[in-house]
């Protein structure tokens, strides 16, 4: 039978166990000190960033100022009662007689049209938001959304609309060659003038005059306010020396200096002009498209190489231009243009575009009664769908679903469905 070892046994020191205990015990108290003092954030710290959370609600409250006048405040809290509920659903047949192309966008998912009678606005499902009447000839509207800026070319009459009731309803000073609504509201119009080519007022939310400009060797043709409603890029005609001549003009209106013309061409009618968000404008011609960066005061010129342009858009700084080699040409050209003017998509489709709508990352094209969407970034193909014979134009109200614009209704169409 085997023996297991032995091991040999003593007394404790007890002393001694206690003290290394204790060391051990005040390693772990230093160790939890320390790893204490690494993770607490400094008083400090917390005091800083409530300022910067300040400072940062301040300036919010400060540029949004005019938006939060208690009057603003209820018409954004009546427009989103408005908004509630559901309608009986497209089509829908169009209030009056006509609807211009131009008269008909999207706006927020919902729909604005002007027609020769009146300003109608619709969400996804039909439901009527808005129905009020003019009495203008030649209507034009321009919209922020919240509000609708309906004026008569040629005349002198304006509106003003909300969702729920009428802002304004006034005469401007002279006839109305082109007008402007500003995100927050601020609007702007060119008008004639005695012994001049024109001239430009602009308007706080309230109606009030702020600013005017007049225009001595170009007749102005468009007006487009930034954000704010403190700039304005107009552009403009003149036939100096028997030859057409267009200018684009950079306003601000803390200034009351007269301004060369930001940019001049010869032998290029400009027709419309945007500005974007980001600070970029857009100034369509019908030979060439500038793409202005109002920034570093810096432009890029689009040329169409001697292409007919017959459909644009603007949207979020990036410009759509539809070219045909001429009228009711085989197949168009559709070009993205990005902030910096170059060309984020260029595609090929099949007919004359009528019209063109641009929403996200898609761009929808109508071609004799179809709606044929791309990728805006490639131009890639996303979807073809019918959108009936007598399509005039089209308005995307998301990446998928667009309304359509009939000689006699409103219609609404799924792109996934194609």
């Amino acid at each position: 039978m085997s023996q297991g070892k032995r091991f040999a046994t003593g007394e404790i020191d007890v002393a001694k166990h206690d003290r290394h205990a204790e060391q051990i015990a005040k390693r772990r108290a230093k160790r939890r000190e320390k790893q204490n003092r690494t993770h607490k954030i400094p008083g400090w710290v917390y005091r800083v960033l409530l300022i910067l959370i300040l400072s940062v609600v301040g300036m919010l409250l400060w540029f949004n100022r005019q938006n939060l006048a208690p009057d603003r405040v209820m018409e954004w809290v009546q427009d989103r009662v408005v908004g509630i509920g559901v309608g009986d659903g497209f089509p829908q047949p169009i209030a009056g007689t006509v609807v211009e192309p131009k008269n008909f966008l999207s706006v927020n998912k919902e729909l604005i049209v002007v027609s020769d009678t009146d300003l109608s606005i619709y969400n996804s499902s039909a439901k009527e938001l808005a129905s009020r009447q003019h009495s203008f000839s030649e209507p034009v509207m321009k919209t922020n959304g919240s509000r609708t800026l309906i004026y008569n070319l040629g005349g002198t009459g304006y509106q003003i609309e909300s969702r729920t009731k009428t802002i304004a309803k006034q005469n401007a000073e002279g006839n109305i060659f082109a007008g402007s609504l500003s995100e927050d509201g601020h609007y702007a119009f060119a008008t004639q003038a005695d012994g001049y080519c024109g001239k430009l007022t602009a308007y706080k939310p309230d109606g009030k005059a702020k600013f005017q400009y007049w225009f001595a060797d170009y007749y102005p043709t468009s007006i487009a306010l930034d954000p704010s409603g403190s700039h304005a890029a107009v552009t403009a005609l003149s036939a100096l020396d028997g030859g057409l001549t267009s200018a684009v003009y950079l306003l601000d209106f803390h200034s009351e200096e007269a301004v060369e013309p930001f940019a001049a061409y010869t032998e290029n009618m400009m027709l419309d002009s945007y500005w974007s968000a980001d600070g970029t404008v857009s100034a369509i011609g019908d030979k060439m498209t500038a793409i202005i960066n109002t920034t570093t005061q810096s432009k890029v010129n689009y040329d169409y190489q001697g292409m007919q342009l017959s459909a644009y858009t603007v949207d979020s700084g990036r410009t759509v231009l539809c070219l045909a080699a001429f009228d009711s040409a085989a197949s168009s050209r559709v070009v993205v243009l990005g902030g910096d003017g170059k060309e984020l998509a260029s595609l090929s489709v099949p007919g004359e575009v009528r019209s063109v709508s641009l929403y996200g990352d898609t761009v929808a094209v109508l071609v004799n009664g179809t709606i044929y969407a791309y990728s805006a970034v490639g131009g890639n193909p996303i979807a073809t769908v019918d959108a009936g014979n007598d399509a005039k134009a089209v308005a995307l109200a998301s990446e998928s679903k667009a309304y359509v614009l009939g000689i006699s209704e409103l219609r609404y169409v799924d792109l996934n469905a194609g």
